[in-house]
């Protein structure tokens, strides 16, 4: 994992041809794509570039609620965008689409791309992808430290805080992932605290989100003799619990836990014509295959797609294509742990 010498070299090389760059990243965003964005600012800044963070949110995720206002939300000036000088870095986006409306600068500066995503469809010259790299924060990490400089202590603790956000706190690192520690390690050298980032990412939900997550409880579905669950959120229970956070990560840890279960899928309703919908797995079924049957992508056991259909039509067509995947594959083994001697 995460040998990309030449990769790295190219695009540092980049990130010194220009003078002023703007980061960009996926809408709805999420802990990886905000912190991979800061450290990467943070890096540039201290080389004595001009930076702009730019993201169109909405920023309703609660861990990453407080990061908004270092993020734009809409493009820069005609004018600006012309600047010889400028260049634009995309961050944790495997569609150019998934930049919303600020898509628009694509094809008017130059372009690099990092991230991880195993269905990346993007198209620049310069590029540093690795799908086995448990978070783009890593692959910022590998820069800085392939730069010959070490991460301060701001920056340690931004790419900390991206790597657990997109492993759940290393829940969906497996026995091959000793590298995921040892970047790790060495920004916990650094400064970053591992007891904060839990803190930053689990503590200071309100007494509603908990029961907003009652409800999306109460409304899993077992599907294929409970090896899967799925649930759903609509408008009115956003108007019904505003401004409850949107905790989906602890909805996760939680039907994962149920016996059996492998496969969660969840759906909400964006308008009467429009909905998202996010996938996690913890077996071999590859929910980033069943996202990009909606337009979406993402990782193998981590998913998700945004399509202009009604929520309940979406839930329909998913049930249908989780039960299908998942009888394709063999029954799940039981997980026996050998007597302790």
């Amino acid at each position: 994992m995460l040998n990309h010498t030449q990769d790295a070299e190219d695009v540092l090389q980049f990130l010194s041809q220009y003078q002023r760059y703007y980061i960009l990243s996926h809408i709805e965003p999420d802990g990886d794509c905000v912190a991979a964005s800061l450290a990467l600012a943070s890096f540039l800044k201290r080389r004595g570039k001009l930076v702009t963070l730019l993201n169109e949110g909405p920023f309703d995720r609660p861990e990453i609620r407080n990061y908004q206002p270092h993020f734009e939300s809409t493009a820069p000036a005609a004018t600006a965008l012309q600047d010889s000088d400028a260049a634009a870095v995309i961050l944790d986006c495997s569609d150019y689409g998934r930049l919303g409306a600020l898509s628009q600068i694509v094809g008017q500066l130059p372009v690099a791309v990092i991230d991880h995503h195993s269905t990346n469809e993007t198209n620049a010259a310069c590029t540093l992808l690795d799908s086995s790299a448990p978070s783009t924060t890593v692959l910022i990490q590998l820069l800085i430290e392939h730069s010959g400089e070490r991460l301060t202590p701001t920056e340690a603790r931004h790419a900390l805080f991206g790597l657990c956000t997109d492993t759940a706190y290393f829940r969906h690192l497996d026995h091959d992932s000793g590298d995921a520690f040892r970047f790790a390690a060495r920004l916990v050298d650094a400064g970053a605290s591992p007891r904060e980032t839990h803190d930053a990412m689990f503590g200071g939900q309100s007494l509603a989100s908990r029961y907003l997550i009652a409800r999306w409880l109460e409304r899993a579905r077992p599907l294929c003799e409970g090896r899967a669950l799925i649930t759903y959120h609509t408008r009115e229970d956003g108007r019904e619990f505003a401004p409850a956070e949107f905790d989906t990560a602890t909805l996760y840890q939680l039907l994962l836990g149920v016996h059996g279960c492998s496969v969660v899928a969840f759906v909400r309703e964006e308008s009467e014509t429009s909905c998202t919908g996010s996938l996690r797995s913890i077996t071999d079924l590859d929910v980033a295959a069943i996202a990009r049957m909606f337009g979406g992508g993402g990782h193998k056991r981590a998913a998700g797609f945004f399509i202009e259909r009604s929520y309940t039509e979406v839930y329909a067509q998913l049930t249908t294509v989780i039960e299908e995947r998942l009888a394709e594959l063999p029954p799940p083994v039981p997980n026996v742990h050998p007597e302790t001697p």
